[in-house]
């Protein structure tokens, strides 16, 4: 299996294009709704594109994209030049503890071989009252059958489920409870879990302990 490092700056071009698709764009929008009241800075580790991050940036003053592919954070640039640009490995974040306010990931835990050591980050820049919001996908098989069939009626979408789908099955999905369990390990409590993406992912929000 390729680095995800590796693999995402070969595939740039073709992601952005693939997850610029209504319903992904979205849940995009839908996870600035989660930050802390008062939120100012915010930090997008896998920034990708700058799909969430965009939508990141209309609601707080400052967000860091953090991405450990170039081309990555180039196409972010491209898409909105009010992002802060950092190329960073997500277990070794160049903030200060404490700093920010929220820490954002879409589609980026999954990717990554040592999960809890990128959380135990998070937890780490996070100030106390501070939130992680995480989308992945859902390692649910039932579910994820019932949510692809849906996604057939809506071509477009269909072929960026797949996608999705697929590279996150190469990788290694987490389900519900081992997302929990792993957010719970490194001192940081699950406000909620929800269904996203029509089925096919997980939307979750953790505190830091004020």
């Amino acid at each position: 299996m390729f680095r995800s490092d590796v693999f995402f700056q070969a595939v740039a071009l073709p992601y952005e294009l693939v997850t610029r698709h209504p319903l992904w764009e979205r849940d995009c929008a839908r996870m600035t709704a989660e930050l802390p009241p008062q939120s100012v800075l915010v930090a997008d580790v896998g920034c990708g594109p700058g799909n969430s991050a965009t939508y990141l940036r209309d609601a707080v003053a400052s967000v860091i994209a953090v991405d450990a592919a170039r081309a990555m954070l180039l196409r972010a640039r491209r898409r909105d030049p009010r992002l802060l640009l950092v190329r960073a490995d997500a277990a070794r974040l160049p903030l200060r503890d404490a700093s920010v306010d929220a820490v954002t990931f879409h589609s980026v835990l999954y990717l990554l071989r040592d999960r809890a050591a990128v959380l135990r980050e998070t937890a780490r820049v996070l100030r106390p009252g501070g939130r992680a919001v995480i989308l992945e996908p859902r390692n649910a098989c039932s579910a994820t059958r019932k949510a692809l069939l849906r996604a057939l009626r809506r071509p477009g979408w269909a072929i960026t489920a797949l996608l999705w789908r697929t590279v996150s099955r190469w990788y290694g999905r987490l389900a519900p409870d081992q997302l929990h369990s792993l957010l719970e390990s490194v001192g940081l409590r699950v406000l909620k879990m929800d269904e996203a993406l029509g089925g096919l992912g997980m939307l979750a929000v953790a505190e830091r302990a004020a």
